[in-house]
C-alpha cells in the first residue's frame, strides 16, 4: 500500500507540508489510459479505424466510465459521505484520486459513452461495432489488471481477514499500514479486531478535570509494531511525531457565554480557533497552561460544554492520507524516552485487488490466444464478459461487502446480470453473424498485416 507515490515540491502552502501529492490510485488510472490508448490504436487499425478516431473513442468511454463508477460507489457507500448537500456531494465526487469506484458502474457508464460516441461519430465510419468490441476486449482486461494495482496501493477493495493457514502462501495475507488504511474503521470500530495504533489508552475521567488528560498506555498488542518498538503499559505520551502531545479543548455555547471563556483560555496561553461546525477549539502545548486555563474557566458562571482530548487522539481519528508512521515520546518513571518510529499494520487481509490483477492478466492471454479462432465477430467480448463475471462473483465472496436480496452483494448481482447478458449476446451473434469457421470471412489477425487466406473475401 502506497497511497502517495511521491510529492512535487511546489505550492506547499496549498498542499502542505510537502507539495502536490501524486496518488498511487490516480497514477494507475493515468497509466491505464496511456496504455489502453497506445495498444488500442494499434489494434483499431486492423479493423479500419484510424488512430485519432480511436483516441476520441477512448476519451468518451474512459470519462463516462469513471463517472459511472464513481456514482455507483457513492450510492453503494452513501454512509461514507455524510455531507449530503449539493456542494458536499459534488466536492466528494471529484476526489477520484482518493479511490472509491465500482467496476460495474464503469461498465454502465462506458456503455453510455459508447452509445453517445456511436450516435455522434461512429455512424459515419465504416467500422463494425462487433469488430471494435473484439478489439477492445483485451484492453478492458488490461485496464482492470492495472486499475486493481491502484486499488492495492490505495488500500481500498480489501478482502476479509485471512485465515492463519494461508500466511505462508504467496498472495496470502496482506498487512496494510493501518492508520491511513480504508479498512481501519471496520477493523477497529466495527469488528473490534484490533486497536487503531497497536495499543490502548486509559479512558479519561470527566470528573477529574485537573489531572493530566494526555494519553496513558493501558495495554499493548502482543508482537505488534508498537510492542516491537518498546512501548510499555503505563507510558505517558508527551510528544507525537516530533511535536507536543497538545491538550485540546472543544467547547460550545452562546456567544455571550463563550466570550469570557475564550478570554480566560487565551490569557492562560491557549490558542483558540473556530471549527467549521461552529464550535471553538483551544490548544495547550503544555500541562501547566492547560491546568491554569481550566481552573479559570471553572470559575466562570454559565453553561459551556467542554470536551477534552489530546493531539494523539485527534490525529489518529482523522489521519492524513499517505502518512503511515507514528513517532512517540513517553514519560516513564519520571524520565522522557523516545520510542522508535513504527507503522501500525492491519491484521492479515486477503489481497483481493491483486487476485483480480492476476486473474485479468490470465484472461488477457486467453483472449489473445482465442482471437484467431473466434467463430464470429463479438465473440471475444462475450468471452471477456463471461470470464470476468465468474471471477468477480468468486472474488467478491472474499471481500467484506454489504449483501442484498438472496444474500449476494451488489457486485455479485452485477456478475449474474453480466453472465446472463453475455450468454444472450452469444446466442444472438451465433444466429445472426456469419461464421469464420466456414471460411467465408477473412481472418483478421490482432497484430501484423498478414494477407487473408485464399478463397476468402476481405471484411
Amino acid at each position: 500500500m502506497q497511497q502517495v507515490l511521491l510529492t512535487i515540491p511546489i505550492f506547499k502552502n496549498t498542499f502542505p507540508p510537502d507539495g502536490i501529492p501524486v496518488y498511487g490510485f490516480g497514477a494507475m488510472l493515468f497509466v491505464t489510459f496511456i496504455l489502453v490508448t497506445w495498444w488500442g490504436t494499434n489494434r483499431a487499425k486492423k479493423i479500419g479505424m484510424d488512430g485519432p478516431r480511436f483516441q476520441d473513442f477512448t476519451i468518451w468511454v474512459f470519462v463516462s466510465g469513471i463517472i459511472g463508477a464513481r456514482i455507483l460507489y457513492m450510492v453503494q457507500y452513501a454512509n461514507q459521505f455524510p455531507d449530503q448537500s449539493i456542494v458536499g456531494i459534488a466536492g466528494a465526487f471529484f476526489k477520484i484520486w482518493e479511490g472509491g469506484i465500482v467496476f460495474y458502474g464503469s461498465a454502465l457508464g462506458g456503455v453510455v459513452g459508447y452509445g453517445l460516441f456511436y450516435w455522434f461519430v461512429m455512424r459515419r465510419l465504416n467500422v463494425s461495432g462487433w469488430q471494435l468490441a473484439d478489439a477492445v476486449a483485451p484492453l478492458l482486461a488490461m485496464g482492470l489488471a492495472i486499475g486493481r494495482i491502484g486499488c492495492y496501493l490505495n488500500g481500498c477493495c480489501w478482502g476479509q481477514v485471512a485465515n492463519e493457514q494461508v500466511c505462508p502462501v504467496p498472495l496470502g495475507p496482506a498487512h496494510f499500514p493501518l492508520l491511513p488504511a480504508h479498512a481501519r474503521q471496520q477493523l477497529v470500530s466495527e469488528k473490534y479486531l484490533q486497536t487503531s495504533t497497536g495499543f490502548a489508552i486509559r479512558p479519561r475521567d470527566r470528573n477529574m478535570m485537573f489531572e493530566d488528560p494526555r494519553a496513558v498506555v493501558t495495554a499493548v498488542e502482543l508482537e505488534s509494531p508498537a510492542a516491537n518498538a518498546g512501548l510499555q503499559v503505563g507510558d505517558h505520551i508527551t510528544k507525537v511525531n516530533g511535536g507536543p502531545n497538545a491538550i485540546i479543548i472543544e467547547f460550545a455555547g452562546s456567544e455571550e457565554k463563550l466570550k469570557p471563556v475564550i478570554d480566560a483560555i487565551e490569557a492562560a496561553g491557549g490558542k483558540v480557533t473556530q471549527t467549521p461546525n461552529g464550535r471553538y477549539r483551544a490548544v495547550f502545548d503544555d500541562l501547566p497552561g492547560y491546568l491554569k486555563g481550566r481552573m479559570e474557566v471553572e470559575k466562570l458562571p454559565g453553561d459551556v460544554s467542554l470536551t477534552v482530548t489530546d493531539r494523539l487522539e485527534e490525529l489518529t481519528r482523522d489521519w492524513p492520507r499517505g502518512k503511515s508512521q507514528l513517532t512517540l515520546t513517553v514519560e516513564r518513571a519520571g524520565v522522557e524516552k523516545d520510542i522508535p518510529t513504527f507503522s501500525p499494520r492491519t491484521v492479515g487481509l486477503y489481497p483481493t485487488q491483486l487476485y483480480e490483477t492476476v486473474s485479468m492478466a490470465l484472461l488477457i492471454l486467453l483472449l489473445l490466444a482465442f482471437y484467431p479462432y473466434r467463430r464470429h465477430d463479438g465473440q471475444l467480448m462475450v468471452v471477456l464478459m463471461i470470464g470476468y463475471a465468474i471471477h468477480r462473483f468468486i472474488n467478491e465472496s472474499l471481500r467484506i461487502e454489504p449483501s442484498y436480496d438472496g444474500g449476494l452483494t451488489l457486485s455479485q448481482w452485477g456478475s449474474v446480470i453480466v453472465l446472463v447478458a453475455a450468454l444472450g449476446m452469444e446466442v444472438y451473434l451465433w444466429l445472426t453473424m456469419p461464421s469464420r469457421w466456414k471460411g467465408t470471412i477473412a481472418h483478421v489477425p490482432p497484430e501484423g498485416n498478414a494477407a487473408p487466406p485464399p478463397g476468402t473475401q476481405p471484411v
